[in-house]
């Protein structure tokens, strides 16, 4: 299922995109409300920033696009990941 900025309420996209410098989100959540990009996916995943990019399209991944930002739920995909290993 693919989310767009119009399916998220105002303080929804404050906490996608508001970080302090630590990378922790500044409203207070734990890190399973974290949100990752595209740089964080391809360091976990130990690929390039292109690769990260292909493997967020797909349709499987759980992608929150907010214009051209791609984003995913730290927790989510942990779970998304898990479900993929051999």
């Amino acid at each position: 299922m693919r989310i767009t900025k119009d399916d998220l309420t105002p303080e929804e996209l404050k906490m996608i995109f508001s970080h302090n410098s630590s990378g922790n989100t500044s409203t207070g959540f734990d890190d399973s409300m974290k949100f990752i990009g595209t740089k964080e996916v391809a360091s976990l995943m130990g690929c390039s920033i292109p690769v990260a990019r292909q493997i967020m399209r797909r349709k499987d991944f759980p992608l929150i696009k907010c214009g051209k930002n791609l984003k995913v739920m730290k927790s989510e995909f942990i779970k998304w990941a898990s479900q993929r290993r051999v």
